[in-house]
């Protein structure tokens, strides 16, 4: 039986047996397998040693595109994961590690806080993994399967997601040497694909975003396709910092936050000045326009903001009672 693969400018392979996605990758060009990340096989996308047994269209996402970087975005996370699992052990138990915008992070339940310092070993760790160039394989997993191994790991955060998902759901996990983590994937095919990348602060959170749930810490970090990519980001950043309102506001005299008021402004009479000249321009403008000003509270149940997903990111940031 022939197999034959369409690619995304019509052009087709054909194998006598089922191929490796990678060695596709390899048969069209060397260089496009090595920015290879991962594939998509008719729409799905999955990993790059992913077995192809019919006829199917395929793409290879590369490490340059917006989801290739997504990819490496959320290897790098669970690398931290790793890392972190390798230095602190059973003092740790691993909660979600998601990508957002330019990076990812990871919340963690650590006996401790974690500082600056521990942020510089879990980079140093995370680095010896990346030289180690683990293996990265996908697990499909029944639900009874998934439960004991994360149970035996005793990682309550996963076993409580495996609770969470439907009778009917795949559940797959990645393991990469000694650390398991339960993920829909894709992920890089080794850990040595990941090249370029730098832990960037620690906030706090709560699991699933809710006060009432167990505290946990979250590690965020950034990760790119090279380090030239990383280095322009990094001075992207710095250079972003020196007109951070939070440092104008400061060299300016136009206000200051107190602790006993999160969230809350303590406007300077410069402040207040520039802050009454904006709502005049504003309400100039909206006068223009035939628009009418209304006002909202200040204040709002947590519910809102876990809907909107505010809580998750500006929790540590938020006022509540």
């Amino acid at each position: 039986m022939t197999i034959c693969i369409t690619l995304p400018n019509g052009s087709e392979k054909n194998y006598d047996e089922p191929v490796l996605a990678v060695q596709v990758a390899k048969d069209i060009s060397h260089g496009l397998a090595k920015k290879a990340v991962a594939i998509r096989v008719d729409a799905e996308l999955c990993d790059l040693d992913t077995m192809l047994r019919a006829n199917c269209k395929l793409e290879i996402v590369t490490a340059e595109s917006d989801e290739g970087l997504d990819i490496i975005r959320h290897s790098t996370a669970h690398l931290l994961a790793h890392a972190v699992k390798r230095l602190y052990g059973e003092k740790v138990k691993i909660a979600i590690g998601p990508t957002i915008e330019d990076g990812f992070y990871y919340d963690i339940e650590s006996s401790r806080p974690f500082s600056p310092d521990d942020l510089t070993s879990i980079e140093k760790t995370m680095k010896k993994l990346v030289k180690e160039n683990l293996p990265v394989e996908r697990m499909v997993l029944s639900r009874e399967e998934a439960l004991k191994i994360f149970s035996d790991l005793g990682e309550d955060y996963k076993v409580e997601i495996i609770e969470s998902l439907s009778a009917d759901e795949t559940i797959s996990a990645y393991r990469q040497g000694d650390f398991i983590d339960l993920c829909r994937g894709p992920h890089v095919m080794s850990t040595g694909k990941i090249r370029a990348f730098k832990l960037t602060k620690i906030a706090g959170s709560y699991w699933r975003g809710d006060a009432n749930n167990q505290s946990l810490q979250r590690i965020y970090g950034t990760a790119w396709d090279s380090e030239s990519a990383l280095t322009e980001y990094l001075e992207q950043i710095k250079e972003a910092e020196k007109r951070d309102h939070r440092l104008l506001a400061q060299t300016m005299d136009l206000y200051h936050l107190q602790e006993e008021a999160p969230g809350m402004i303590f406007w300077h009479a410069k402040g207040w000045r520039v802050f009454q000249k904006i709502i005049t321009y504003i309400r100039g403008r909206l006068d223009e326009q035939d628009y009418d000003e209304v006002s909202t509270p200040i204040m709002m149940d947590q519910k809102l903001w876990v809907a909107s997903g505010h809580w998750e990111v500006f929790a540590d940031n938020m006022f509540s009672s």
